[in-house]
């Protein structure tokens, strides 16, 4: 549903200028990306590496509990039927589901703007390695994706196919990051398959979201600009994780000590 449409909309889900305004998210990417790649750099590079434990430890719960709630949201909003990706649909008509759909996607958007986050803790523990320009792209693009759920989404509550798949990945990622960050060098080291697996789930999500794009062109004819988009992110994203697990897990044993995926919390 189109912004400008927002004042037809019940007063419970009208639309702010947080969410309206492109500039808003503009101004925090952009202050995001010169901090993680510049400032930030600049201010650890005589600094000793913070631990941080206790933030990251938080930061991984919230988001588990978090991805919960959207996973249980998505059900209710779809009326439990999300799996059934290939159908054309709207947002439904009662007011509680409308509601529940932008209530959901306010949070999602702050839920992704808080992962920028990761990136920061990486930064600040002197991790640059780890601020990789996938990891980067990632956060950056779905966070805009978001802002066109918001705004520019016109195939219905289907738009949550991908937010649904990708909490459950997310779901089994933070709550492995979290493990880790608590259990001691034995337990990480037995649970090294799982890291390859995190990194299968998140390809494995990529191809099927491409999968409903290539149904909802077809059977829901989606506006050509949004599907463009939307597509090149999710094959941007498909080819940089591929490379990654190329080269994490194809390779040498040296790539054990690799995280899992470019977005870590740990």
């Amino acid at each position: 549903m189109e912004a400008s449409k927002s004042a037809s909309l019940p007063a419970v889900v009208q639309i702010s200028g947080v969410y309206t305004d492109p500039w808003y998210m503009i101004t925090i990417l952009i202050l995001y990306l010169y901090f993680v790649t510049k400032a930030g750099p600049q201010f650890m590079e005589l600094r000793k590496a913070y631990e941080l434990k206790r933030l990251i430890l938080a930061h991984n719960l919230i988001q588990v509990v978090s991805c919960v709630y959207v996973i249980k949201e998505v059900f209710f909003i779809t009326d439990n039927t999300i799996l059934y990706f290939w159908k054309c649909r709207d947002i439904g008509s009662s007011p509680e589901h409308v509601r529940r759909y932008y209530s959901l996607a306010y949070f999602l958007f702050w839920l992704k703007l808080s992962e920028l986050l990761e990136t920061v803790i990486f930064v600040l523990r002197k991790k640059q390695k780890q601020v990789s320009k996938l990891h980067i792209f990632h956060h950056l693009s779905t966070v805009t994706l978001v802002y066109l759920l918001i705004n520019h989404n016109e195939n219905g509550d289907a738009a949550y196919f991908s937010v649904f798949l990708n909490s459950i990945v997310h779901v089994f990622m933070y709550s492995y990051y979290f493990l880790a960050a608590v259990a001691d060098k034995k337990i990480v080291q037995a649970l090294w398959p799982v890291k390859k697996s995190i990194t299968v789930m998140q390809m494995t999500q990529f191809a099927l979201i491409l999968v409903q794009v290539a149904c909802q062109i077809v059977l829901c004819g989606t506006p050509p600009l949004q599907i463009i988009y939307f597509s090149a992110v999710i094959v941007g994203m498909f080819y940089g994780f591929l490379d990654f697990y190329n080269s994490a897990y194809q390779g040498s044993q040296r790539c054990k000590n690799l995280s899992p995926s470019p977005e870590v919390g740990k």
